[in-house]
C-alpha cells in the first residue's frame, strides 16, 4: 500500500534520537509507515541523548529523519527524578504539541501515552479538527501512577480517569500491548471490537545470540567468563530492585556470577546506594548500549531479570522480553502472574517466573538457574524460535498496516 496523499499525525514527546524504549518503537514504527504515508510526528525533548538548538524565541524547530518530518517542541527539561518538575514537563509539552498539531492538517492522529495525559489532548484536537484519532495505550493510567504512590486516589485521579476514559471511548481503535492490558480496558469500558492488541517487537535479523567465546565485551567491560545475571532497560519506578538485590544478598558463594545492570533512569543513583548497603560486591553498572552493540550486550547474559512491581500487570508491559529472546537467552520474570512476560514464559517455556514480593522465590529459583545451564540454554533457543515465529519486526508492523486499512487510512 502507498498513499502519500494521505497524513497520520503522530504525538509522542519520546522519539528519535531517544533512546527510551517507547521512542525506539515508536520511531521504528513511523520510519516503515513514512514509506507508504506522509509522517509527521510532534516531539519532544530527549533527557538523555542531546541537547537540541532551537532558535532565540522559538518554541519548536523542524527536523527530517528517515522520511520522517519531526516537529519538535522546545518544552521545559526539569530532571524527572522529581514528581512536580516532571508533571511541568508534561504540562508545557503537552501545551506546545496541542498547539502546534492545531496548525497542521492530517487525515487520521495516533496519540500515545507519553505523556500520560496525551490521549485526552488528542481527543480535542480530533473533535476541533473534525478527524478520527487513535490511542495508542502503552501505559495504562492514572492507574500506574496511582499504584506506584505518585498520585493519591481522590478527585484529581478521579478526575484524570474520567477524561482518560472519555478518551479511550472516543478513539477509532484502541491499540494495546497485550492481553493483560486489553482485560483491564474492558474493565474500564472500552468495548472489545474497539481494541487491537499490537505487541512490541524485535527485528531478529538485527538482535542475534552471540556466543559467549566471540563476544568481545566480556574484555572490554572488564568481566569475567562467569554467570551473568542481567537486567537491562530503563531503570525507574515501575521496577521492584530491592526484591532483586535482597534475594541476590540471600544467595551463598555470590563469586559464581557477576550481577549487571545495563540501562540509565531516575533511580539508578539509589540502586548503586542500596547494592553498597547489602554489600553486594559483584555488581556493575553499566550505560545504555548502542543498537549495533545490542545483540553482543542481550547475549552476555546466561538469565535475563524483568521486573514489574506488584499490581501492574496490564498497566505496563515490558518490551525487553522480545530482545531478549531474540537473543536466544532465558528471562526470570518478577511480576504478577498475569503479566505478559510470566505469561509468556509458561506459555512458551521459555523463561521462569516468581512473585515480585517472594524473596525467598527469588532467591530460590535464581539458585536453581546458577546449577542448571543445559536448561537455561535450551529455554533461550525456544525463545529465539517464538520471536522469528510470532513478535519479528515485519510481522508485528503489518498489524499496524492492517489496523490503518479498517479506517481507511
Amino acid at each position: 500500500m502507498y498513499n502519500k496523499d494521505k497524513h497520520i499525525l503522530i504525538l509522542n514527546r519520546s522519539f528519535w534520537p531517544d533512546i527510551e524504549a517507547t521512542g525506539q518503537f515508536l520511531t521504528e514504527l513511523c520510519e516503515r509507515l513514512a514509506k507508504s504515508y506522509r509522517i509527521t510526528v510532534i516531539a519532544g525533548r530527549s533527557y538523555y541523548v542531546r541537547k537540541e538548538a532551537f532558535k532565540p524565541r522559538r518554541f519548536y524547530c523542524k527536523e527530517t529523519f528517515n522520511g520522517i518530518e519531526i516537529l519538535r517542541v522546545r518544552h521545559t527539561k526539569f530532571w524527572k527524578a522529581n514528581t512536580f518538575s516532571r508533571m511541568i514537563n508534561w504540562m508545557t509539552y503537552g501545551i506546545l504539541a496541542f498547539i502546534a498539531a492545531l496548525r497542521i492538517k492530517s487525515h487520521l492522529i495516533i496519540a500515545c501515552t507519553d505523556p500520560p495525559f496525551l490521549g485526552i489532548i488528542v481527543m480535542l484536537i480530533a473533535r476541533l479538527r473534525h478527524i478520527p484519532f487513535i490511542y495508542n495505550c502503552r501505559d495504562l493510567y492514572p492507574d500506574t501512577v496511582l499504584v506506584l504512590g505518585k498520585l493519591r486516589k481522590g478527585f484529581i485521579s478521579n478526575f484524570f480517569d474520567y477524561l482518560n476514559k472519555k478518551a479511550l471511548s472516543a478513539a477509532c481503535f484502541v491499540v494495546c500491548l497485550g492481553a493483560s492490558m486489553k482485560d483491564r480496558l474492558i474493565e474500564k469500558g472500552v468495548p472489545d471490537s474497539h481494541i487491537r492488541v499490537i505487541p512490541d517487537w524485535v527485528d531478529t535479523s538485527v538482535i542475534n545470540p552471540v556466543p559467549k567465546s566471540d563476544n568481545p565485551l566480556f574484555a572490554k567491560l572488564g568481566l569475567n567468563n562467569k554467570f551473568i545475571i542481567m537486567y537491562s532497560g530503563n531503570i525507574g519506578f515501575s521496577q521492584d530492585f530491592n526484591s532483586i538485590l535482597n534475594s541476590i544478598a540471600m544467595i551463598g558463594n555470590r563469586s559464581r556470577f557477576d550481577l549487571v545492570f545495563v540501562g540509565e533512569g531516575v533511580t539508578k543513583e539509589n540502586l548503586k546506594e542500596q547494592s553498597r548497603k547489602l554489600g553486594l560486591e559483584n555488581i556493575f553498572f553499566l550505560p545504555y548500549q548502542p543498537l549495533d552493540m545490542l545483540s553482543f550486550s542481550l547475549s552476555m547474559a546466561d538469565l535475563h531479570i524483568v521486573l514489574l512491581k506488584k499490581g501492574l500487570s496490564g498497566m505496563i508491559v515490558p518490551s525487553k522480553v522480545y530482545g531478549i529472546m531474540a537473543a536466544a537467552r532465558p528471562y526470570l520474570a518478577i511480576t504478577d502472574i498475569d503479566s505478559e512476560p510470566a505469561r509468556m514464559a509458561k506459555e512458551f517455556s521459555c523463561g521462569l517466573w516468581t512473585a515480585p514480593d517472594d524473596i525467598e522465590a527469588i532467591a530460590k529459583t535464581l539458585e536453581w538457574a546458577l546449577n542448571h545451564p543445559s536448561e537455561l540454554e535450551e529455554m533461550g533457543k525456544r525463545g529465539r524460535q517464538i520471536a522469528e515465529m510470532m513478535f519479528d519486526k515485519r510481522l508485528i508492523i503489518k498489524e499496524w498496516f492492517r489496523t490503518l486499512d479498517e479506517k481507511g487510512i
